[in-house]
Formats: structure tokens, sequence, C-alpha cells
């Protein structure tokens, strides 16, 4: 693979040379020269190009462009306004109607859902994200996922299935930055390296900035994780960033996609179901929740039985989508698998929020049909549930 990555210097340098246009090299000086050298900074690769050549050839070509984005509550629009004009993804993509469209709509797919991973992202992105067949996808999970293992995977697992969509899309990783210093780039980077994507940093332009005294992180950051508008402004800044560097780059005449993954398992046909498609026995269960996003769970009826959710799925892995609240009314229910308790799941957490959680509970050693059921524990009958849905992928 040829490496394509520009160090953080080298960018800055660049870029400030065509700022001032000089052919020599010169250090930043004023705020825009800072502010420049920046936002080259942003751009840690421009990946091979080959996917969105086409779409700038076809957005030139006065032809629509869909514009799809992955992620959590940054990209849902936390701060600026749910899937507001002012989010980060509304902005890019307006600016990539503004620079490189004649004639042709750019539509703005938002599928950001905040608090949630890139493994509930896997298991959303068959059914929420490729239908439309988006011409470009943006993938934010840096500071939602975990250092764990299976977060690897489900990251891999997502962008793979983006690849491998039968439109072709271009695939671009968008790194976020919390204010502790928490984010999954360099693992994700390690991926977006592998399958040589596109890849947009926040820590890489504004740490150097607050280093040197020149930037605060609330010049950035509305809490210690969302971007005021400001901020959402300053991401769309790092994309405009990037669609320009790629377009400038060496034209890749083909992409092909690595026959090896990073993690040997991965978690591919990722699939939802709830109690629309779902056959299922409810027992003390009751179909539909409070959740906007997964009205179609079920809801633990306390004090019953304590009969449980039966039904069947056919998958390699199954997981579980559920809430948890910092509310000792909610319990854990256990998940039994073809006879056996293969989990147990706990709506109550000390941090939670009250969003979505996902969990994985079992592997199999293929894909085969398994019979789940799910209920209380025994001295949790008096307690809430809230169960989203389930998931399975090959």
């Amino acid at each position: 693979m040829r490496e394509r990555t520009l160090c953080a210097a080298a960018a800055a340098v660049l870029s400030f040379t065509a700022l001032t246009g000089c052919g020599a090299p010169k250090e930043p000086e004023t705020p825009e020269e800072f502010h420049a050298a920046m936002t080259a900074r942003s751009v840690v690769s421009t990946g091979n190009t080959a996917r969105l050549n086409r779409v700038f050839d076809q957005a030139a070509a006065g032809q629509d462009v869909t514009i799809a984005y992955i992620g959590g509550s940054i990209t849902e629009g936390y701060a600026a306004g749910a899937q507001s004009p002012q989010c980060y993804a509304s902005v890019s993509a307006a600016q990539f109607q503004e620079t490189y469209c004649a004639g042709g709509t750019v539509t703005c797919q938002n599928n950001g859902l905040s608090g949630t991973p890139s493994i509930l992202g896997n298991l959303r992105v068959f059914d929420e994200v490729l239908p439309p067949q988006p011409d470009i996808i943006f993938i934010e999970f840096a500071v939602n996922d975990g250092k764990e293992n299976d977060y690897k995977v489900g990251y891999e697992s997502l962008v793979r299935t983006c690849l491998e969509a039968e439109n072709e899309p271009a695939v671009i990783l968008l790194f976020t930055y919390m204010e502790n210093g928490h984010t999954c780039q360099d693992q994700q980077q390690e991926i977006g390296a592998h399958y040589d994507l596109g890849m947009i940093s926040v820590r890489d332009a504004i740490v150097p900035e607050m280093e040197a005294g020149r930037m605060q992180w609330h010049d950035y950051g509305d809490d210690d994780v969302h971007p005021t508008v400001a901020g959402h402004a300053l991401l769309g800044e790092f994309i405009a960033e990037y669609f320009a560097q790629a377009k400038k780059a060496k034209k890749d005449k083909h992409y092909e996609i690595p026959a090896e993954t990073l993690n040997p398992e991965l978690d591919l046909n990722g699939k939802l179901y709830d109690a629309v498609s779902l056959q299922y026995h409810d027992g003390d269960w009751t179909p539909g929740t409070n959740s906007s996003r997964f009205p179609a769970g079920f809801v633990y009826q306390k004090d019953g039985k304590n009969e449980g959710l039966t039904f069947n799925v056919t998958g390699k892995s199954l997981f579980v989508v559920y809430k948890k609240a910092n509310s000792k009314d909610y319990g854990m229910a256990g998940v039994y698998v073809n006879g056996s308790l293969a989990g147990i799941v706990n709506g109550y957490g000390a941090n939670a929020w009250g969003g979505p959680t996902v969990e994985r509970i079992t592997t199999q050693e293929s894909t085969q049909e398994m019979n789940v059921e799910i209920r209380m524990l025994d001295d949790h009958t008096d307690r809430n549930f809230e169960l989203y849905a389930v998931g399975v992928t090959e």
C-alpha cells in the first residue's frame, strides 16, 4: 500500500506555503496562518481517492450526491442542535454542495445516535445507512468507543461493511477527541491505514494549539466532549480541508478492499430485530418503549409471573440493546440461548444517562438458529427493564 499519510508538521508547512505563495517553508506567524496550519494538520491521510474522485466527477456533472454520517452524539449534533444546519454534518454537506456541485443537490443523511459505540453502529448500518446508497460515508466513533477488543472488532466490521456496499461508497474516518484526552484514534487509525482510507483528526489539529496557548478547550468544546457551534464549524473546516487535499492528490484509478482483515473474526451482516420484525412470545413483556429511536422494543411488566420473552434468531453472534439508567428501579435480566444462561444484562448504571447500551451475549462457532429467552433474575422481578432490540451478526 502506498503511504499517503502526511505528518502534522509537513501538512502545516505545505498548507502555509500554498497560502503565502512562497516556495520556501515558512513558520506561521499570524493568527490566520496558525489557523491554516491547524486545519492542514487535521488531515491524517487522504487515502486512496478512487471512489472519492468518482463522486467529484458525479458532482461536477450536475448529478445529485448523498453524504451519510454515522456516529454518536457529536454526529447527531449535540450542542449545535440535533441534525440542525449548524451541526458539522450539515455544515460539511453544504460546503460540498457549494464547492463541488454544478447543479445537483447534496443530501445530508445524518445517522448519528447519541451515546452509542461502533458496535451498535455496525448493527444499524445495513438497514439504516446503506439502503439510500450514499456516495460518501463518514464514520465518527472515536470518543464513544472503548479500548477493548470488542470495539476494535465492531469498528473494523462497520468499516468493511460500508466498503463492501454494492454502490462502492467512499469511506472517510473522523477521529474526535475529549478534553481529558480520551480518543480511540490510534486503534481506529490502524484500521483506516489497513484499508487505505481518508482520515481526519481533531486531536492532531487542536492539541498543538492548546499546548502553545493559542487555543483553549472552550474554544472548541461546549462540555468535555461535545463541540460548540463554533466547534462544529471547525469540524466542517477540517472536512473541507480533507476534500481539498484529496482533490489535489494523485488521482487513484482503482480501489480494492484488502482480502485480509486486521481482526481475524469480524461481525458482518449485522441486523437488529424488534417487535416489528420478530416472531415472539411476549410473556410478561409488552411491545413498545418510550424511546423515540427504539419505539418497537419491549418493556418488562414487573410483579407478574416473570414469564420470559422468547423468540428465534439466526446468526453467529447475539447482541442485546437495552436502556441503562441511573436508577436502582432498573434491574438485571438473564439472556438464555438454547436453554442455557448466556449472559446477564443490568439496566442500572451509576453513571448511566438513560440511553441505549449494547452488549455481546454470545458468539457461536458458526451461523445457526438460536432460541433466545430473556427474563428477569429471580430477585429482580420487582424492577424495571426496557429491551430496545436484539442484534445478530454472521
